[in-house]
């Protein structure tokens, strides 16, 4: 079993005692420092075929206007105004790649990079310092990685103006990564990364992993996700993207920090601290969210998931410390304001949500249940759920749901706090589930949580530290096991370009 050598929940909280998502792999690389190739951190490139050195803004955009399939584009250090590069058909074998010397030391203060029409190119340690956005438009197989982006846009005339920062759009756009760069620092109106698509499609099979998504403040409007996944008007298309191994540090510019506007999209694994904001599935159906860590760490309006759309699943998150109530609750499995049709921009009424073994500790709202518009759930199951907290009820239905299985689930209201629900033990049972402090988290040790889940799902094959459940899973989102621990909480040295 896991070892847990921390003092009990209860009285580090000052409780009284008492009281009653298809895997991507990915080839590990050596760490690197600042100064040191970006190319020595990252999945190796096949060998070019040609190296081409460049040391000026004007010898850049020469080497982009000939570039070839297998030719690698490097930058020495410096500033550079970058251009556009389009109509390059690199392969797997033979990508077009452009990547700075030393890591972070190419330096882009102006222009605008726009990789256009084009496959298989690899744009890789650059620090971007410009006032114009990034594109990836009507292209395939790009990678965006190891970059810092910082982008320095001038104040515009109407603060409510968007400026999104990086944009995958176009027909025919899939199959790109975003992975291990830096974007913080925004401060007006847009999102950092926006996945569009063409006329009716949005792009597909994107990854978006080991980002830093960091200090950005709160906006006047709505707008400023961190990402977004699809527009209202492709949100009935599959995108089948995969947003997973991501860091998100207050990032506080809109109340949907990853905000899902499309089918089939997976959200694993990322961790989240003091974020004013929630992910949700806003617009959409069948997306996964699982194995996140979401740390309020008190502040206020710090919030979990929320849902919308159809079938969508959510298990094995944690939760802590969330002040967010409403919109951004630990947990909102939302009303909507359209039931079965109606406009794309709408909040569709939740049908057959799936919400397991995840754990909540110490939320200000923790699971609720049809807070927001006029059409409650339908037909969705709460299921083998760990819910601890010392204010408030652990659930609340703001609107009498339209069929909603309660089982198995474990509470543990302490202090002022109230289960919330007129329901049986069979639904809600209520016990000291004995957690203790570890590695950042609490945890189960031996107790009533241990063994007594009551569901059998076929997805839930480990828990959120990635190790593998059992024959009788435990309650909520950790598993007792002797079994390496996979996933961890992650901190700024796990993610962003130096990270290994």
């Amino acid at each position: 079993m896991k070892k847990h050598l921390a003092l009990p929940l209860a009285l580090a909280l000052g409780l009284s005692l008492g009281c009653a998502a298809p895997a991507l792999a990915e080839t590990p690389a050596p760490a690197v420092g600042a100064g040191s190739s970006p190319a020595a951190a990252d999945d190796a490139d096949p060998a070019p075929l040609r190296t081409v050195r460049v040391g000026t803004s004007a010898e850049l955009a020469a080497a982009f206007k000939a570039a070839l399939p297998g030719d690698r584009i490097v930058l020495a250090d410096g500033e550079y105004t970058m251009v556009k590069l389009a109509d390059k058909a690199g392969t797997a074998d033979a990508p077009v790649v452009v990547e700075a010397a030393a890591l972070g030391g190419a330096v882009v203060t102006s222009g605008q990079l726009e990789v256009a029409r084009s496959s298989h190119v690899v744009v890789r340690g650059l620090t971007f310092r410009n006032a114009t956005t990034l594109k990836i438009t009507a292209s395939t197989h790009v990678r965006f990685t190891r970059n810092d982006v910082a982008l320095t846009f001038e104040p515009p005339a109407d603060p409510t103006s968007s400026r999104h920062w990086l944009q995958i759009s176009g027909e025919g756009s899939g199959y790109h990564r975003i992975d291990h760069n830096s974007f913080h620092d925004k401060t007006l109106m847009g999102n950092y990364v926006t996945v569009y698509g063409g006329a009716t499609q949005i792009s597909q099979h994107d990854r978006i992993d080991h980002n830093w998504f960091g200090d950005s403040p709160a906006q006047p409007v709505n707008g400023g996700e961190a990402i977004r996944l699809g527009v209202s008007a492709l949100s009935d298309s599959s995108s089948f993207a995969v947003v997973e191994h991501n860091l998100f540090e207050n990032t506080d510019s809109d109340p949907e920090i990853v905000s899902i506007k499309s089918d089939d999209n997976t959200v694993r694994f990322n961790t989240v601290r003091r974020s004013a904001g929630a992910f949700v599935a806003r617009r959409g159906d069948r997306n996964v969210i699982q194995g996140n860590v979401f740390l309020g760490e008190g502040k206020p309006g710090t919030g979990g998931v929320r849902l919308y759309g159809d079938d969508q699943l959510v298990f094995d998150n944690y939760f802590e410390g969330l002040r967010g109530s409403g919109y951004t609750a630990a947990l909102q499995i939302d009303g909507g304001d359209v039931d079965g049709s109606g406009a794309t921009s709408a909040h569709w009424r939740v049908h057959r949500a799936t919400v397991v073994h995840n754990t909540f500790v110490d939320n200000a709202a923790t699971i609720e249940v049809g807070a927001n518009y006029l059409y409650p759930p339908v037909d969705s199951l709460v299921a083998d759920n760990l819910v601890v907290g010392s204010a408030g009820p652990l659930f609340v239905e703001h609107k009498q749901p339209a069929g909603i299985t309660y089982s198995g689930n474990l509470a543990y209201p302490t202090g002022a706090a109230t289960v919330g629900l007129d329901v049986g033990p069979r639904e809600v049972r209520v016990a000291d589930p004995r957690l203790v402090r570890a590695d950042g988290l609490w945890r189960l040790r031996p107790g009533p949580a241990v063994n007594t889940a009551v569901g059998s799902y076929p997805f839930l094959t480990e828990d959120m530290d990635g190790q593998p459940r059992d024959r009788r899973p435990d309650v909520g989102a950790d598993e007792v096991s002797g079994a390496p621990v996979t996933r961890t909480p992650l901190e700024r040295s796990d993610v962003g370009p130096a990270a290994p």
